[in-house]
């Protein structure tokens, strides 16, 4: 045994969040063994998803609400049901709270050839700060909803909704006037129900099994 002492030269990891995977890489597959049932035939209608993901540390970070990114799996699962079946008049839209970012995806048909296309944009970005700002994001798939006035707007915004926007309650009742339907994926279970409550102009939510909710918004008016 050699016990002649040593000095090594020492060096820093890339900075990164502990427990999350490695920024602008696809997390680690998650389960999705459950099923969604049939997706069925294509919309008769042209359709505009558009997701939005929350990736701030209060997610990513090891005692986040996400912090293996089954967020992104999920949608992805969802993206391949409707795909067997998709036609390109349903489009998918992948946006981040940090907005334009690499992570984008601008509109694409939801069907197998455009899955790839989607499926990119199902990551943490690697230029994206990890804002907890909502705002952002939200006018960008207005504009996106706006320049496709011939297809029904779906917006799915998937966050913890610890939102650190300077009115936070304007841009909740901005969620509500998005010209189209509104879904809020809240994840984890720290956030009361009373925050996206009808009474403050904000999607109701229903709490799922494992401390999740979702939440609607009718279609605005406008």
């Amino acid at each position: 045994m050699n016990r002649t002492g040593s000095l090594r030269p020492s060096t820093l990891l890339g900075s990164r969040l502990l427990g999350s995977s490695t920024p602008g890489t696809p997390a680690r597959r998650a389960r999705t063994d459950y099923l969604l049932g049939s997706a069925g035939r294509p919309a008769t209608v042209p359709t505009l998803l558009i997701t939005d993901f929350d990736n701030s540390g209060s997610v990513t970070s090891p005692v986040g609400s996400d912090p293996l990114s089954n967020r992104f799996a999920e949608v992805a699962h969802a993206f391949s049901v409707v795909a067997r079946r998709g036609a390109r008049h349903e489009l998918g839209v992948v946006l981040h709270f940090d907005t334009p970012s690499s992570g984008d995806v601008q509109p694409t048909p939801i069907t197998r050839r455009g899955l790839a296309r989607l499926r990119s944009g199902l990551h943490v970005p690697p230029d994206g700060a990890g804002t907890s700002e909502l705002g952002p994001s939200l006018c960008r798939a207005v504009e996106i909803a706006n320049a496709h006035p011939d297809h029904l707007a779906t917006l799915v915004v998937l966050s913890d909704f610890w939102l650190l926007d300077p009115e936070p309650s304007v841009v909740l009742a901005g969620l509500t006037a998005f010209p189209g339907d509104v879904h809020a994926v809240v994840l984890g279970n720290r956030l009361g129900s009373q925050v996206l409550s009808p009474r403050q102009g904000a999607p109701s939510a229903i709490r799922l099994p494992g401390g999740s909710e979702v939440g609607e918004a009718p279609p605005s008016s406008g």
